[in-house]
């Protein structure tokens, strides 16, 4: 008797417990499928729901021969669109929110049925209902309730079409337009503006490259690609002609090429005008500049320049040439930047004028023919390659010829032509650059000069037979080398 007592005061209140919390989630869940205001039609799916934290809407308080009249009303808007069944004719769906309006006291500002409606066209650009496909059978009406504490304005479209139809209410609550949204903090006018500070990213620079001398990089950049020659030649843009064509200039001298990546957080201007004050303050002078579009498609230009880099969009492109005339000769200064949303990049191409240095070939007909009979072997100085490629620099031909010349006299002997590199990169890649560099010379005598085929064989060392110091410069620069090996077989 004592358990039974106590029990079935509990069990009662876990029911009633229980029936409140049913009551709730479906009390919650009827709330939440229908306007605070209004409950949705029968028979209606869940609508499409827009609304606006304030905004002005265009309220229809008239419809005549001249037109669509409307009146500005502001405040926080909610908007639902219902799809109806095709059993549901539009003036019956308004009918019944103008019933309920009228319930709550409401006042009607405007209706409309079918041709009283005038052109349906125009109504809808002002209503801009969700559905909207018949243009004949639609209903409307504009509405306003004002309480004690608030006033409302309610519009109600309805239009059908053959297998269904559409209303859309808005409830607009009229409330001044509210201003105080945005926080503002009056101390940053007076704070002093702190200089992003960009990581230090040169560990990401490509092996065996570095800045220029006399320009240093933008903070954060790293060099992606890389090329300098001694001597060489590059095109670089001085014009664009009416019909917008690229008008190039051949420049000849030692060639410095860099393509930086840089951070986003930089613009493209900003990038040209720190290169264009750094390269004022060296005392260089704009030749010639260009901007976007103005430059041409940027495929085009940067196959024109031979350019290291080629990803950006032609809308943000930023080139300019520079010069800086010394008795010694002059320096000229490529600047291009280009970009897209998720990178950018500046390619600086620094071109000094010099004369072709052909002292450095030291190899003759004479000697290279006495150091083959001495040695069985020798080292063709001056076949020069451009760096970390296997393309011959131009003032390397000569010493082809010169090879060329003592082959064709020994047509009964057999050589191999053997490629040799530092130790800088790693053993795999030094070897094949070894070997592309010896079937380089190879094909070049094979094919321009007519050295038979079998006369020649290429081969690839690397850095295993080294002839200098590799720990410095000097060294390394007598490792870098192509020998002629007469082979063991024809000594």
């Amino acid at each position: 008797m004592y358990v039974y007592h106590h029990r079935k005061p509990f069990i009662e209140w876990l029911h009633i417990v229980t029936l409140t919390i049913m009551s709730l989630f479906f009390c919650g869940f009827a709330v939440a499928e229908s306007t605070a205001l209004f409950s949705a039609l029968p028979e209606t799916k869940k609508p499409k729901r827009d609304d606006r934290h304030f905004t002005y809407y265009p309220l229809v308080v008239s419809i005549n021969k001249e037109g669509i009249t409307t009146q500005d009303v502001g405040g926080k808007l909610d908007r639902f669109g219902y799809k109806l069944p095709s059993n549901y004719e539009p003036s019956f769906a308004v009918n019944n929110y103008k019933a309920q309006i009228e319930k709550l006291g409401g006042e009607i500002v405007f209706e409309c049925e079918k041709e009283a409606c005038g052109d349906i066209k125009a109504l809808i650009n002002v209503v801009r209902p969700e559905d909207h496909i018949s243009k004949d059978l639609t209903s409307m009406l504009t509405a306003k309730i004002q309480t004690e504490n608030k006033t409302l304005f309610i519009s109600v479209y309805s239009s059908r079409w053959k297998n269904g139809g559409g209303l859309q209410l808005d409830i607009l609550e009229e409330i001044p337009e509210p201003l105080d949204l945005v926080v503002v903090n009056p101390n940053y006018l007076s704070e002093e503006r702190v200089p992003k500070v960009f990581k230090d990213m040169s560990k990401k620079d490509i092996k065996n490259t570095s800045d220029h001398p006399m320009v240093k990089r933008l903070p954060g950049a790293y060099i992606q690609k890389y090329q300098q020659h001694d001597f060489g030649q590059s095109d670089v843009m001085i014009n664009i002609d009416e019909k917008k064509n690229l008008i190039a200039r051949n420049l000849e001298g030692r060639i410095t090429d860099i393509a930086y990546r840089l951070p986003r957080t930089y613009s493209e201007y900003e990038v040209n005008a720190n290169y264009a004050s750094a390269l004022r303050k060296l005392g260089f002078t704009k030749m010639f500049s260009c901007v976007g579009l103005k430059c041409g498609k940027d495929d085009k230009v940067q196959r024109a320049l031979n350019s290291l880099i080629s990803v950006g969009s032609d809308e943000n492109q930023f080139y300019s040439l520079y010069q800086l005339d010394r008795p010694e000769g002059a320096i000229h200064a490529m600047v291009y930047i280009t970009g897209f949303k998720g990178g950018l990049w500046v390619e600086l191409r620094v071109i000094e004028e010099t004369a072709l240095n052909d002292e450095r070939l030291v190899i003759d007909l004479e000697g290279l023919t006495n150091k083959i009979e001495q040695s069985g072997h020798v080292a063709l100085d001056g076949l020069l390659f451009e760096f970390d490629r296997d393309t011959l620099l131009p003032e390397a031909h000569v010493v082809v010829e010169t090879l060329a010349t003592y082959l064709k006299s020994k047509p009964n002997r057999r050589f191999y032509i053997v490629g040799h590199t530092d130790d800088q990169g790693s053993q795999a890649y030094n070897q094949n650059l070894a070997e592309k560099r010896a079937k380089r010379v190879v094909n070049i005598l094979t094919e321009k000069h007519t050295i038979p085929a079998h006369q020649l064989t290429p081969k690839g060392v690397g850095e295993y037979s080294p002839v200098g110091n590799n720990l410095t410069d000097e060294g390394k620069k007598q490792n870098r080398r192509v020998e002629l090996v007469l082979r063991s077989d024809e000594k």
